[in-house]
């Protein structure tokens, strides 16, 4: 009997397989506060005696880290890569290791846990409005330190290229929670003011952020939500990144909404996802949505969602184009005109 006649190689089954290991490596090099340590060069015994761990193992742990590039190994000693240098090492501006932590509590807890959400669907959700406060300055925290890491200032430099830019005097960073595009926006315009729209509860720290940017003659707050309440008007400019999802089953309404708000002549940006495909790409996308879809509610938009909706609500001159983006590879920027 022949051998099969094999066209596809299975190498790329065992690099899926291998996918886990990769995430449980950073996570809990983060939750050593491991990149701190190795600012400078460390061996693996000064590591293991800082951290009190099992030296053998943990020398294996930093060979691994330095496999994914994380750590560079040189005559014994370990120190940082640039990429873990400038987003791992706790206190500096740009430290995403909390933001990593926190995005980890929307991961799945394990595959028997993915597989029991298949076989059941979702969890039914439960009804409380008692947030804890701490939850939301954590949260507000972690997610400036991810904005400023390098995604405002590529917001900010997206903007500045609209033509109508310069004339631009006043602005609506629309569930902007930080708050941080709002300010690297209004910074490239010194005759332009903003306001940053996001639930009371949040809001709060946001005007903690402004204050440290030195931004509160110029930057303002509302508290509410958008797809309820009155949001303001008179606005050149309205911007919202990644929040429209939640207003997946309104979305032409609060698009009519944004338009009424803007002046003639006003532009309405909106970064989101936006799946192609029929729903199955990009790959980055989808698999980041994926643990939040199993668990609880599809708030996913397809590539066509928000453009349809802006167009229904009047706005004229749509257009789409990609923005690069950490968190699932490329987003969409659509753009629209009053």
């Amino acid at each position: 009997m022949d051998l099969p006649e094999i066209r596809v190689e299975s190498k790329e089954l065992f690099q899926l397989q291998s996918g886990a290991i990769r995430s449980w490596l950073l996570i809990t090099a983060v939750e050593f506060n491991l990149f701190t340590h190795t600012a400078e060069k460390r061996t693996a015994a000064e590591i293991a005696s800082i951290l009190r761990t099992h030296g053998p193992n943990t020398e294996l742990f930093l060979n691994a880290l330095c496999s994914l590039g994380l750590l560079r190994k040189d005559h014994g000693a370990y120190i940082n890569t640039e990429l873990a240098d400038t987003f791992l090492v706790e206190g500096k501006e740009s430290y995403l290791g909390g933001f990593l932590l926190l995005n980890e509590q929307w991961n799945l807890r394990s595959r028997e846990q993915m597989k029991t959400l298949i076989q059941n669907g979702p969890i039914p959700a439960q009804e409380s409005s008692d947030v804890p406060e701490a939850m939301f300055s954590q949260y507000i925290k972690e997610m400036r330190n991810f904005a400023r890491s390098g995604v405002s200032q590529l917001v900010a430099k997206e903007i500045e290229r609209l033509p109508e830019f310069p004339k631009m005097r006043n602005m609506l960073d629309l569930g902007g929670a930080h708050g941080m595009d709002a300010i690297a926006i209004v910074n490239r315009n010194f005759s332009l003011s903003g306001v940053v729209f996001d639930k009371p509860a949040i809001v709060k720290y946001t005007r903690d952020i402004i204050r440290e940017y030195h931004m509160e003659e110029r930057i303002t707050t509302i508290g509410g939500d958008y797809i309820s309440d009155p949001i303001g008007g008179g606005y050149d400019l309205i911007f919202t990144k990644g929040t429209l999802n939640f207003a997946k089953d309104q979305l032409v309404s609060v698009c009519e909404k944004i338009y009424t708000a803007l002046t003639p002549g006003g532009v309405f940006v909106s970064l989101h996802e936006g799946l192609t495909d029929e729903d199955t790409k990009p790959a980055g996308m989808v698999l980041s949505w994926l643990p939040s879809c199993l668990a609880s509610t599809d708030l996913s938009l397809s590539q066509d969602d928000i453009p349809n909706a802006m167009i229904k609500a009047g706005f004229t001159r749509v257009r789409t184009k990609p923005f690069p983006f950490p968190l699932g590879g490329v987003l969409d920027l659509t753009i629209g005109r009053k």
